[in-house]
């Protein structure tokens, strides 16, 4: 049975309302700083997205395709709704964990607004629009996740944000460390720093035995990524622009367990950590530069002596 449009007009007053709640004049006497999540609409009432999501997704499409989207009313199925439902309730939840995840990032303070903009059409499952936008595919989600209401995907949504957020707090920090990021090597780099850290939010139960210990599961496939981490990380170093895109392919996308750059990052991290994220500031502050520190300290000797000679500035 199909939702009315009655429930989406009741879920569309609700967004407002929390929107309202969040206004200035509510945060006045909070923390400096505090950051304010705003549900942004993905869909207008007949089902074709907003103009909000079509600029979200325009840099991943060319203008025929983008169009095509436009012109295109798909209101959310009632799988679809229920991920929107579940956003929703987490808004709370996820304002009151930015500063725990602000503790790898020194010196900087989170946006005043971030939103939260869901859709279906044309993106990833999650993913970044411009610095402060957070988005969410809920076709996508409930394809590779299956419905909003399991168990499991009540933590794993909390661990997308988790995530994604991290990706903001990155381009505050970046901001304020610029980085040279010109070769292929040192964009591979950045991208195993920043997808690293964002998949260390994403790491669930399953890859940790213990705080900073890694699971049967989490070992077996390092043991299976850190040789491909080295292949593509010596060719990288030596690589020019027509050999880099066939080189970087999968190290942050792709099945979760076959990103052969931002997973081994991100359980390197996890082991750093020791469930203190204050011991992961070193590494966010070396930049491109302390993914080859990480990985001589965590790479098996075998693999340390093949990355020996690779370094940058």
């Amino acid at each position: 049975m199909k939702i009315s449009a009655f429930f989406f007009a009741q879920l569309r007053r609700i967004a407002w309302v929390f929107i309202l709640m969040c206004s200035p004049a509510i945060f006045s006497q909070m923390t400096p700083h505090q950051t304010v999540l705003i549900l942004q609409a993905g869909l207008e009432d007949n089902g074709l997205p907003t103009q909000h999501w079509l600029k979200a997704i325009e840099k991943r499409h060319d203008a025929e395709t983008l169009a095509g989207f436009a012109k295109t009313a798909r209101p959310y199925n009632d799988a679809e709704a229920l991920w929107q439902q579940l956003i929703m309730k987490k808004l709370p939840a996820w304002t009151a964990m930015i500063d725990s995840m602000r503790i790898p990032f020194s010196g900087i303070a989170a946006p005043d607004t971030v939103y939260i903009l869901p859709g279906n059409q044309g993106g990833s499952d999650a993913f970044i629009s411009a610095p402060i936008t957070i988005c969410f595919n809920l076709e996508k989600m409930g394809q590779f996740y299956g419905a909003a209401t399991s168990a499991a995907n009540d933590g794993r949504i909390d661990r997308f944000f988790a995530h994604e957020f991290t990706h903001v707090l990155h381009k505050v920090w970046r901001q304020q460390n610029p980085q040279k990021i010109e070769t292929p090597l040192e964009r591979a780099l950045w991208e195993c720093m920043t997808e690293g850290l964002g998949n260390y939010r994403s790491l669930s139960a399953k890859w940790m035995a213990g705080k900073g210990i890694l699971s049967d599961h989490a070992n077996k496939v390092l043991d299976r990524l850190q040789p491909i981490f080295v292949e593509r990380i010596s060719a990288l170093a030596t690589a020019d622009e027509t050999t880099a895109d066939s080189l970087l392919k999968g190290l942050s996308t792709g099945r979760f367990d076959r990103k052969w750059g931002a997973l081994p990052v991100a359980l390197w991290l996890a082991q750093e950590a020791q469930g203190n994220d204050e011991n992961l500031r070193t590494w966010v502050n070396l930049g491109t530069t302390g993914i080859l520190k990480l990985a001589r300290k965590y790479l098996p000797e075998n693999l340390q002596k093949r990355i020996e000679g690779i370094n940058v500035n």
